[in-house]
């Protein structure tokens, strides 16, 4: 190469090189995309986005627990049945799991909680769109197989899922009306566990397949004084371990005001001693929120289900108090507020009561659909080995009490997405021993006059407390609803970083 050419080509290098700093300090001075102007950013209307969407006559039947350990639909009563199936959409709580036997590999879970895949065909052909899972026990070999069933007859199953995300999604129906969305969540860590759904996160190992969580922390109300005596002997005890034969403590518990660890356990100070205050995981409780707003973005009407067992006073004493725990209130208030247009609860095994909040119904608790339980428990027999009516009539069977036996199904009616009237029918799974052979007992059928008026005065009691009127006319309970009562719900997530006025980075928790 000459020195002329040479020059040349070095030039062209110059001014090749000189163009690219020019272009890199642009890029450093102006970023790909500028941020937006919060001030001036325009927000969707979100009272408009999360209203309830649906158009014209839009029902839905709504049931507790379906502990069905065969296929039923022949055994219930006409009434019921129509009930379910004439409505534009059905939801029922799956406590169990459904398994084909021939090839079934996984673990029973607890009693008699698993049932023949054949009542996914059952379950169907009652009218049942969605069920939610009420049950985890039988470990993810359990859940596999019932999504493997449901999914074949076309039932729609939210709360499951083979990672985290997955299982917070809704599933959705459509309708000639809209189309419907369904959340199903899981409150683990008080009383119910089993495999939780988990994404894969930094150096973890994988995803992992479960349900979707509400983790919660469980705290002992107290009185000021007995507070102050729990906290004397812990500190008669933390002294002790300071003596130079002992080791020192490591790890002492840091409480903050009114509140106190001693022993594994959690003691607050508050207004009913005695009774139980369950703190909700925050970041949990965002993603429920979070994932009912998307919901919304995608549908016009939203449900959230949840299986339940936690009460005011005790764990697992199903059968001892008919009123949610506290957190529960607090919670679906939340969800409707942020875009949820009915509550679906069940996982007590006894009914609780409802609340209209905001034109959006509250299902605290439905009661039991069916408590089906064939032969003997799969734990060890017990002492007696009694049968399950020599149990009953010992008052040793937890599931077989009158208040487990009574129940209802709700009928909530829409028009053009207000809530205009909720017709509760009530269910008798075997209550009326008078009128009801063992051979139907936990198996849904119509009450007699009597037992009606019973179960619904009793709903009426336990809906006392939210300023609900269930008025009984013909052996129903019918709770009407103003159009005047569905107000505007929406407004900011309270997130750091988000919405109109936030002037920090946005970020999810």
């Amino acid at each position: 190469m000459n020195r002329s050419a040479f020059s040349r080509r070095l030039a062209t290098q110059s001014i090749i090189a000189a163009a690219m700093l020019v272009t890199m300090s642009d890029a450093a001075a102006q970023p790909f995309r500028a941020a937006p102007d919060r001030a001036t950013f325009q927000w969707r209307g979100l009272s408009k986005e999360l209203r309830n969407k649906m158009s014209g006559t839009f029902v839905v039947a709504s049931t507790g627990d379906l502990l069905f350990q065969e296929p039923a639909d022949q055994r219930i009563s006409p009434e019921i049945k129509e009930v379910l199936r004439s409505a534009d959409t059905t939801i029922g709580n799956l406590e169990g799991f459904l398994v084909d036997r021939r090839e079934w590999a996984g673990v029973n879970g607890y009693g008699n909680n698993w049932a023949p895949k054949e009542l996914a065909q059952s379950l169907a052909d009652l009218g049942f769109d969605i069920v939610a899972p009420g049950e985890a026990d039988g470990g993810e070999a359990a859940q596999v197989s019932t999504i493997k069933w449901l999914d074949a007859v076309g039932i729609k199953r939210p709360g499951y899922g083979p990672n985290l995300s997955i299982a917070r999604q809704p599933v959705f129906q459509e309708l000639p009306q809209g189309r419907v969305a369904a959340i199903a969540a899981f409150p683990v860590g008080a009383v119910a566990d089993g495999p939780i759904a988990r994404n894969k996160n930094g150096n973890d190992v994988g995803e992992v397949p479960g349900m979707n969580p509400l983790r919660l922390t469980v705290w002992n109300v107290v009185t000021a004084e007995q507070l102050e005596q729990l906290r004397a002997i812990r500190q008669s005890i933390l002294d002790r371990r300071n003596e130079p034969d002992v080791a020192r403590p490591t790890g002492l518990p840091h409480d903050e005001p009114g509140k106190l660890e001693f022993l594994g356990k959690n003691y607050m100070v508050g207004e009913k001693p005695g009774a139980f205050h369950y703190e909700m995981n925050p970041a949990d409780v965002q993603s429920q929120l979070l994932a009912v707003r998307n919901a919304k973005e995608y549908s016009d009407f939203v449900m959230f289900t949840m299986h339940v067992h936690e009460n005011r006073y005790a764990y697992q004493a199903y059968s001892q108090d008919h009123y949610p725990p506290d957190y529960l209130v607090d919670l679906v208030h939340q969800l409707v507020d942020n875009g949820m247009d009915m509550y679906v609860g069940h996982g007590n095994h006894t009914m609780q009561g409802i609340e209209i909040y905001k034109g959006r119904p509250i299902f605290y608790n439905h009661g039991n659909f069916s408590v089906q339980r064939f032969g003997s428990d799969d734990s060890p027999p017990n002492a007696l080995n009694l049968t399950n009516i020599e149990a009953i009539e010992l008052g040793n069977d937890w599931l077989q009490q009158e208040i487990n036996l009574t129940a209802y199904v709700a009928k909530t009616k829409y028009v053009d997405g207000k809530l205009v009237e909720i017709r509760i029918y009530p269910v008798d799974l075997g209550a009326d021993a008078s009128r009801t052979p063992w051979s139907r007992s936990s198996i849904p059928q119509t009450p007699s006059p009597a037992m009606a008026r019973k179960i619904l005065t009793n709903l009426q009691k336990y809906s006392e407390p939210f300023g609900t009127k269930i008025s009984i006319e013909n052996g129903i309970g019918v709770i009407r609803v103003s159009p005047d009562a569905t107000v505007p719900v929406g407004g900011d997530l309270k997130i750091p970083g988000r919405g109109p006025q936030s002037t920090g980075p946005a970020r999810m928790f």
